[in-house]
């Protein structure tokens, strides 16, 4: 999985990159075809910003949190992710097969 940040108006430290990327090494559990992420974390007045877009082979999530304090906010954002992916998850696994409809159709 290839992370990038981008910092606007605010400098990116080790200790943020740190914490966004153990928040999305627990997606790659499910999610086991992640490509790109890109995480974008900002800084206006006492507003911390974090917007993530997160990209796999079938589909595209974007998730984006605005708090007080911008660990706050990455956790929202990753957790936003989480509720989106499953919710995909979810739809695959209750669709019915396109086999089961070939052969009730046939019968």
């Amino acid at each position: 999985m290839k992370v990038n940040y981008t910092g606007r108006h605010m400098e990116l430290t080790e200790p943020l990159k740190q914490f966004t990327k153990e928040r999305l090494d627990k997606m790659a559990t499910y999610l086991d075809d992640i490509i790109d992420v890109h995480v974008i974390l900002s800084v206006e007045k006492h507003r911390h910003a974090a917007e993530i877009t997160l990209k796999t082979r079938a589909s595209a999530f974007v998730a984006s949190a605005t708090t007080d304090d911008m660990y706050a906010s990455i956790t929202q954002a990753v957790e936003k992710l989480d509720v989106q992916a499953h919710k995909l998850q979810d739809k695959r696994n209750t669709r019915p097969h396109e086999s089961a409809k070939a052969g009730a159709v046939e019968e």
